[in-house]
């Protein structure tokens, strides 16, 4: 597509034509993912201009999850676990449910003017294009690049958002270039690289996935918060190696490698040094003291979380060792054990959207539990570990 020359037609507030000078037009719709007329708005404009390409904000993973009518039926809460993706997994449910508790308002299911737009292509034969970046790498970059403390910003606020607060949401204000400009001011203040990843990385992917996507004539569907930062970039290429970079998942820091390694080693050191120095009545008496501590701590995390009486007890017996072995924590154990014992119903599944967004109703829910035994049992073991710390001086009088 040669775009470096074009005129931007603004057709209503959502729609936005864009003509470019090899002849090509694209037609950008904005829309609030939760509106009914959002929604409308999409499948008219498909209807009415019969385009020969439809590119939409989705990826791959997302549109399996909106178009498959049984798709809890494959996923395995164990796997999940396994390959450490319970902490993605339910971040992507905590904030659909945000969308949830917002579209029971409007009497929209997110994600309706995606579902339309699917529609109107299967049946008149319209290429469609699913341009976004896949979730879990936007949400690992999200997580990896995002400090600290800022981490826990965003979990609290995710976790604890005033209810009151999303009750009063005008949805159709969304839609409103100077509303959604005050959204991510507010949310670059507070969390600026969570910002950068989550919307300004994605108006580029965006960007490119029309550009490399798009036919003689284009209808492109994304969220009204992407069409301005769309709208700046369109006319620049977006190259190959910048797609390529926002794809790519930062590895772990030298220092988180090796810091999680330094008090095992060191604990393990003593341990080993005590029984072969002859001091092992003080190595067997700070033994049983660290066993002690990050199991008797790890269990009442599991039971705070309302565990099987069997996880109470895996955790009693796997946070001594794991508390050794940065490899594996007590929550991955746990959070197995629950699974395996009380394994979750597709019913755990299909309600976990609109209840994410009470905290106690998570204890009432099979896979919202489990994230609670892993939640709760790591941070059991990880401050019987700090409670076990002092007696290593005994190796030292």
């Amino acid at each position: 597509m040669n775009i470096n020359s074009h005129s931007f037609t603004p057709l209503s507030e959502e729609l936005t034509r864009i003509d470019f000078n090899d002849g090509r037009t694209l037609y950008l719709i904005g829309t609030a993912h939760v509106s009914e007329n959002s929604a409308l708005l999409v499948e008219n404009t498909i209807r009415d201009i019969m385009p020969d390409t439809v590119c939409i904000e989705l990826d791959s993973q997302r549109f399996g999850a909106i178009t498959k009518k049984n798709r809890y039926d494959d996923l395995d809460i164990f796997q999940i676990i396994k390959n450490k993706q319970l902490f993605f997994f339910i971040g992507q449910f905590i904030m659909a449910s945000f969308q949830k508790k917002i579209s029971e308002k409007t009497g929209s299911k997110p994600g309706e003017e995606f579902l339309r737009a699917i529609k109107v292509c299967e049946e008149n034969g319209i290429e469609l294009k699913l341009i976004d970046r896949n979730i879990g790498t936007t949400l690992r970059r999200a997580w990896r690049l995002t400090p600290f403390r800022h981490k826990m910003k965003f979990l609290g606020a995710l976790l604890f958002e005033d209810k009151d607060e999303l009750d009063n949401i005008d949805i159709e204000e969304l839609k409103k270039k100077d509303a959604i400009e005050e959204m991510v001011k507010a949310f670059s203040d507070d969390l600026p690289i969570t910002k950068m990843v989550l919307i300004d990385e994605r108006d580029t992917y965006l960007t490119y996935g029309i550009q490399q996507n798009s036919g003689i004539v284009t209808v492109a569907v994304v969220g009204a918060g992407h069409v301005p930062g769309i709208l700046a970039r369109i006319h620049t290429p977006v190259e190959e190696s910048v797609r390529a970079d926002l794809d790519f998942i930062p590895p772990v820091s030298l220092a988180s490698k090796i810091i999680p390694w330094l008090i095992p080693a060191i604990v393990a050191g003593l341990f080993i040094w005590g029984f072969t120095s002859g001091r092992k009545d003080i190595a067997g008496e700070v033994a049983l003291y660290w066993i002690l501590a990050n199991g008797i701590l790890t269990s009442i995390g599991c039971i705070l979380a309302l565990a099987h009486p069997v996880t109470v007890v895996a955790g009693f017996i796997a946070a001594p060792i794991t508390s050794l072995n940065p490899t594996i924590g007590a929550g991955f154990v746990t959070a197995i054990v629950q699974s395996v014992l009380v394994k979750p119903r597709i019913s755990d599944f299909e309600q976990i959207n609109s209840k994410t967004l009470k905290i106690r109703e998570w204890w009432k829910n099979r896979v919202t539990k489990i994230f609670l035994v892993f939640i709760l049992s790591s941070i059991g073991s990880s401050i019987g570990t700090f409670v076990a710390l002092p007696a290593l001086r005994k190796f030292f009088y």
